[in-house]
Protein backbone atom coordinates (compact mmCIF):
# COMPACT_ATOMS: atom_id res chain seq x y z
CA UNK A 1 0.00 0.00 0.00
CA UNK A 2 0.94 3.62 -0.80
CA UNK A 3 -1.24 4.91 1.95
CA UNK A 4 -0.38 6.37 4.95
CA UNK A 5 -3.64 5.40 6.52
CA UNK A 6 -6.20 3.02 6.07
CA UNK A 7 -8.84 0.64 7.58
CA UNK A 8 -7.78 -0.46 11.29
CA UNK A 9 -10.55 -2.40 11.88
CA UNK A 10 -13.41 -3.30 9.35
CA UNK A 11 -16.86 -3.22 11.00
CA UNK A 12 -19.54 -5.35 10.25
CA UNK A 13 -21.53 -5.79 7.91
CA UNK A 14 -18.72 -4.33 5.71
CA UNK A 15 -16.19 -7.12 3.52
CA UNK A 16 -12.81 -6.78 2.60
CA UNK A 17 -12.35 -7.11 -1.20
CA UNK A 18 -9.18 -6.12 -1.57
CA UNK A 19 -5.81 -5.96 0.06
CA UNK A 20 -2.78 -4.90 -0.55
CA UNK A 21 0.82 -7.02 -0.27
CA UNK A 22 1.33 -5.43 2.50
CA UNK A 23 -2.46 -6.47 3.98
CA UNK A 24 -4.05 -2.78 4.19
CA UNK A 25 -7.46 -3.15 3.34
CA UNK A 26 -7.84 -1.54 -0.31
CA UNK A 27 -11.37 -2.04 -1.33
CA UNK A 28 -14.61 -3.08 0.63
CA UNK A 29 -18.28 -3.35 -0.06
CA UNK A 30 -22.08 -4.16 1.65
CA UNK A 31 -23.28 -7.35 0.76
CA UNK A 32 -26.91 -7.22 0.05
CA UNK A 33 -27.67 -3.69 0.01
CA UNK A 34 -27.06 -2.79 -3.77
CA UNK A 35 -24.60 -1.10 -4.78
CA UNK A 36 -21.46 0.12 -1.95
CA UNK A 37 -18.19 -0.44 -2.63
CA UNK A 38 -15.52 1.87 -1.22
CA UNK A 39 -12.09 2.18 -2.59
CA UNK A 40 -8.50 3.04 -0.70
CA UNK A 41 -7.37 4.07 -4.28
CA UNK A 42 -8.53 6.17 -7.33
CA UNK A 43 -10.27 3.70 -9.79
CA UNK A 44 -11.16 6.70 -12.02
CA UNK A 45 -6.90 7.36 -12.25
CA UNK A 46 -5.90 5.45 -16.10
CA UNK A 47 -8.98 3.04 -15.85
CA UNK A 48 -8.66 2.25 -19.34
CA UNK A 49 -5.37 0.63 -18.40
CA UNK A 50 -6.46 -1.26 -15.06
CA UNK A 51 -8.59 -4.68 -15.75
CA UNK A 52 -9.73 -4.38 -11.39
CA UNK A 53 -10.68 -0.45 -12.48
CA UNK A 54 -12.76 -1.55 -15.90
CA UNK A 55 -14.66 -4.25 -13.55
CA UNK A 56 -15.80 -1.58 -11.16
CA UNK A 57 -17.18 0.95 -13.42
CA UNK A 58 -18.66 -1.77 -15.36
CA UNK A 59 -20.49 -3.69 -12.08
CA UNK A 60 -21.76 0.37 -11.60
CA UNK A 61 -22.88 0.84 -14.82
CA UNK A 62 -25.12 -2.95 -14.10
CA UNK A 63 -25.99 -1.30 -11.10
CA UNK A 64 -27.38 1.80 -12.59
CA UNK A 65 -29.00 -0.13 -15.68
CA UNK A 66 -31.16 -1.96 -12.66
CA UNK A 67 -31.96 1.10 -10.82
CA UNK A 68 -33.78 2.98 -13.75
CA UNK A 69 -35.17 -0.31 -15.57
Amino acid sequence: SLHNQGIDMLAPPLHADALAPDGQIEAVSLPGTGFVLGTQWHPEWRWDENEASRAIFAAFGAALRLTIA
